[in-house]
């Protein structure tokens, strides 16, 4: 059960982390040297599948991991603390990339009606811009994140052996 839940945890969590710095190192500046109607679909599109890979990637690191617990086989030993703040990390970033996913990212790409004035197609380019700048203020605050949670529980606790069980 230890090394099952432990490959699963870091596979999850992996998919997840990988997903997240690909969205951000290698997409963000790709999409600056793209014709803007490109970028939009290419957005929607990638946001689309980031949204349903991250949560997947998340249900599986939460899952096996909160399944170790319960069983007493934890793959690595980690301090009370530690583990009550990787399970707020991973509700903050299961609820920033649902947010993301079904709030902030359909916003941004709403589309003016056909017969809408210069004012009314103004006010909608607006709110898209509003929302593309949340969404990447968000974006921003998941990495964060994520690269802390990926500290505090690679961190061994103090007076605990990194991996549980074996010779001592």
């Amino acid at each position: 059960m230890r090394v099952a839940a432990g490959f699963l945890t870091t596979i999850g969590w992996a998919a997840y982390l990988g997903g997240a710095l690909v969205m951000e190192l290698v997409w963000r500046p790709l999409q600056r040297d793209l014709p803007p109607g490109q970028t939009g679909v290419l957005c929607q599109r990638m946001g689309r599948r980031y949204r349903w890979v991250a949560l997947f990637a998340l249900g599986v690191a939460g899952a096996s991991w909160i399944a170790a617990r319960l069983a007493g086989n934890a793959p690595v030993s980690v301090a009370p603390w530690q583990v009550v703040l990787a399970g707020a990390s991973w509700a903050a970033l299961a609820s920033l990339v649902l947010a993301m996913g079904a709030l902030v990212h359909p916003l941004s790409h709403l589309r003016s009606r056909a017969g809408a004035s210069s004012e009314e197609r103004a006010a909608a380019r607006a709110r898209r811009l509003r929302a593309m700048r949340l969404m990447n203020a968000m974006l921003r605050v998941e990495l964060c994140i994520a690269l802390l949670a990926t500290a505090l529980v690679a961190w061994p606790a103090p007076s605990t052996p990194l991996i549980t069980g074996g010779v001592r």
